[in-house]
Order: structure tokens, then sequence, then C-alpha cells
């Protein structure tokens, strides 16, 4: 477990210093644009495209969409307005390399209007689809004109394939024997899949069935990962590397730790599975980081240190309780980079008469439109649904963890990031981790109107928490408020920042002078 310095020298302030101005002056805001805010109903999704561009997405008033597409150069290219069927709200929507899918629907309704969005040319194509009867949303994916979406229905997770070509909607079939509940549903756009991962659980113990879907929703591959007798597998994602070689990532814990209303996470799990025959599956406990615990403070970080080690000289382990939100595994030659980032959620008490309208998971805090119900709220495996009274007041992101291991699932390295008290409504993956041909990573995320960054290599790092100022650039201007804020990777080297903002400006030019809100589009480059 690494610890502060307690003195640098004046050699090292230098270098420090060298560097920090160095790297500073690599990043820099290309281009901002910005769109005035007049009311609610006047926000915006963004969606990045690559080299493509990015679409914004908003509902002017209660019966219109409008889909905006600026390209890389933050220039817009066009814009257009369609109808929405009865008032429906904005849900979601899904981007499979090729087209963009909005997503409508009502608080518990059957119905759902869909919106393809052919980013080229710019026209929509619409489709009125039914679901099941107290369909409750969690995930919605698209691949060509296949729409997958999971949910619950009464309790059970249900996983639904529509061809919106013949409005054809079916249920896919689980036949998984024991209480399961879908863990993640991802687009795998290289290998054209759709990738769902089951946590299926019996008594204390969890195992998780991997399965990926062709367009059609034909089964293409089913993979499952039993856990050893004293570990339960807690979540899961599903890579598709090849032909005959999957990988599945997710986090365990210890199987006496498990309750119905708890999953206590130890550590992370990696397996490989090569012709639906599973290879390995390595273990690392949390306690194996070196750096893991570096959010806590110097004087708890050693207090958890003399745990760990009196734990393992006794042949134990310090069990432990956290929650992870796993990435994708990224490829790197022959070794594979973890990441995850540690979150908990947080609730607060309110008056029980006051609990209506609780809307797509109670979610509040969404920029506009309801958002998909939250799975970590309602999915039976964290909890259930009782509320007792406490109304959910979003995620906390403590810190996001990085491990490298070999092509035989050995730990080679970890590092981290320490988030300054992030808090989200949705559960998204809010750090973008970028690696350089000099062997440097580059992690950024977006909090509080700035841009914070950390570059290291390895173990080791290069420059700590960098912070960039997402300003206006235009003088006089000071931002008083950010009531929203993300920021994603974009393209070659460049980054593109989004959010909310409201600025005053009481010394520029008169034509900038006031007040303004406004949703603002940063191009950055690093």
């Amino acid at each position: 477990m690494t610890k502060r310095p307690r003195s640098l020298s004046l050699t090292h302030f230098l270098l420090l210093t060298f560097l920090f101005v160095s790297l500073s002056a690599m990043s820099q805001s290309v281009k901002r644009i910005e769109l005035p805010l007049a009311n609610n109903n006047s926000a915006y999704q963004a969606m990045p495209l690559g080299e493509k561009g990015v679409l914004l997405i908003s509902k002017p008033d209660k019966g219109t969409f409008n889909v905006q597409k600026f390209d890389s150069n933050l220039e817009r290219v066009w814009s257009i307005d369609g109808p929405v069927e009865d008032n429906l709200d904005y849900i979601a929507s899904s981007y499979d390399g090729q087209s963009v899918f909005l997503l409508f629907s009502k608080f518990r309704s059957t119905l759902y209007q869909i919106v393809k969005v052919n980013v080229g040319p710019g026209f929509v194509e619409t489709f009125m689809i039914n679901t099941l009867d107290r369909f409750e949303i969690t995930d919605f994916k698209t691949l060509g004109y296949s729409v997958f979406m999971a949910g619950m229905v009464r309790n059970e997770p249900v996983l639904m394939h529509t061809l919106l070509t013949t409005s054809q909607t079916r249920v896919l079939p689980s036949a998984i024997k024991g209480s399961n509940a879908i863990q993640t549903v991802e687009v795998d756009t290289v290998n054209h899949l759709v990738n769902v991962c089951f946590a299926v659980k019996k008594g204390r113990q969890t195992k998780i069935v991997a399965r990926a879907y062709e367009e059609t929703g034909e089964l293409y591959t089913q993979v499952s990962v039993d856990p050893e007798d004293d570990y339960s597998l807690l979540s899961g994602r599903l890579q598709v590397l090849n032909d005959s070689v999957r990988m599945v990532i997710g986090t365990y814990g210890y199987r006496n730790m498990q309750s119905s209303s708890t999953a206590a996470s130890q550590g992370l799990y990696i397996s490989k599975i090569i012709n639906e025959e599973v290879v390995f599956t390595q273990y690392h406990s949390f306690t194996d980081f070196k750096n893991f615990f570096n959010f806590m403070n110097e004087r708890q970080q050693e207090k958890m240190e003399r745990r760990i080690r009196k734990k393992k000289e006794s042949g134990d382990d310090v069990k432990l309780n956290y929650r992870l939100l796993v990435h994708d595994i990224v490829p790197k030659g022959n070794n594979f980079l973890l990441v995850a980032e540690v979150f908990y959620p947080e609730y607060r008490y309110q008056n029980p008469n006051m609990m209506g309208g609780m809307g797509y998971g109670g979610m509040i805090g969404y920029p506009f439109g309801m958002g998909l119900y939250n799975p970590y709220l309602w999915n039976p495996m964290y909890g259930g649904r009782g509320f007792n009274q406490q109304v959910f007041d979003g995620f906390t992101y403590t810190h996001a963890i990085l491990a490298d291991v070999d092509q035989n699932g050995k730990l080679l390295w970890d590092n981290s990031i320490n988030f300054d008290n992030v808090k989200s409504m949705e559960l998204r993956e809010k750090i973008k981790v970028q690696s350089a041909l000099n062997g440097n990573t580059q992690l950024v995320y977006s909090h509080a109107g700035a841009i914070r960054s950390k570059i290291i290599k390895g173990s080791q790092v290069i420059d700590n928490d960098k912070v960039i100022p997402n300003d206006t650039n235009v003088e006089g201007d000071k931002v008083r408020k950010t009531s929203t804020d993300d920021i994603d990777y974009w393209y070659d080297k460049f980054y593109l920042a989004w959010g909310e903002q409201r600025i005053v400006n009481a010394a520029g030019d008169p034509q900038t002078r006031g007040r303004r809100n406004v949703f603002y589009l940063n191009k950055i480059s690093f």
C-alpha cells in the first residue's frame, strides 16, 4: 500500500512543477459552443459519435422531439423535429455504431415509441411497439433494426427482442434454474452481438450465466461461470474476443457475507472461456491491491494495512463490502486492463404521503425525461423494492481502480484515482481511460464544472490529480452554478465535455454582459 510522501526535495519539487506546467499546456479547450436554456423543457442529452460528430436530443414541448447534428468541429449540420405520440416521455437512447435510437414511453405504459435516427444524411424513422403489462425497463440496446429491452415483470427478469421492420416482439427464453437477475446488457459493435449477463442465485451462492445474441435474437453462445465453494459471483460482464475466446469479468464476495438485502463485494474476478469451456477463473481480493485504499486518509490507510497484515498472517482475509461498476476489459497486447468504479447509493427520508410520482425508479436530477428503471434499486439481487420511507438520493463515487492482468489472469499492477465527492442520479461510467504509445495511461472525469485527470504508468503516478477549469473563454464570465456536467473520449486526442451552467458577466462586452443559462459543448485537446 503506497503512502504519501512527507516531504519533497527542491529537485523533486521543481521537477513536479515542470511536469504540471508542461502537461497543463498540453490540454486546452479547442472550441466551445453554447445553446440557451429558456426553461426546463429545453434541456439536452448529448450523444458523442466519434469522428462523425455529436447529436443533441431535446424535447421542446410535450408533443415534439428535436435532434441536432454537429460535426467534429462543433458546427451544426442539420436539425430535425418529429412528433411524440400521446405526450410520451423521453426514456433513453442507444447507439450501435451506425444509427441512434430514441426511446419514448410513460411510467408503466405498454406503449413505446422508438425513433431511429440516421446520423449521416439526417432522417428519422418512427416505430410504435407494445410490450408486456407492468414491464419495468432497466436496459435498452439496439443492433440494426433489432431492439433488446431488459426489465422486470412482477419481480421476474424479462429479456425482450423486437424486430422493428415487422413489429414482432417476443420474450427470449431464459431457461435458467434458480432465482436470477439480468446484470448487464451491452452491444458488441465489433462482432455485431448483444451480450447479456445473468446472475443466478441459489441460497447465498451466485453464479454468472453469460449469453451473446445475434441481431435476429438467436442465441450465439452461452457460458456459465461457477464460483469456488467459499465465494459468490455478484456481477458479470461478457466480452467476445474472437470466434472461440470469451472473457467474463465482475465482482465476487464471500458466500457467507451475502444476504437477501446485501451483496458484499470482496474483489474482482476474471474468467477466460475457450470453446465454451472455462480455462481459468482468477480471484483478486481488494486487500491484494497496493492502491485500492488510497481514497482513505493516511491514518485510515495505515489502520487498514495493519488489519490486512494481521489477518493474512493468520491465513485469513479482511472481509469487505464494496459495490463496483465494472467497465469492459481493455486488451493491451497479451494483457488485459480491468477498470471499475467504487460507489454507494444514498437515501434520504421523506414523508410517505409525499412519495407519489416516483416515475422510473424514483429518479430526480435527469436533464429531462424519466430515464430507465434503476436495476440497482429494483433488482432483487440488491435488496428488492422496500423503500422503508427512504427516497433514493443518488450514487456517490469514492474512487476508481485499474488493474493489469496477464493472459493467465495474474495481477501485474494496480492503480487508482480518487473522486472528489462525485454524485450522480444515474449509475454509469464516469471515468474515461486512454492508453498512450509511451505506456502512459490517462484517467479523466468531469465534476463540478471542471475536468480532472491523472496520468499513470503502471503503478507509478506521472501526474496526480490535475484540475482543468471548464471555462467559457469569454472575458468577464463567471460560472455561478454547474447543474450537470459530463465528459467522454471523443476521437483522436480530443474529449467532449457537456453540461448545464448558469453564468454571470458584469464586466465584459455589452453583448455578453448579464446572466445566461446555457447548455455547453466543449471540445478539449489533451
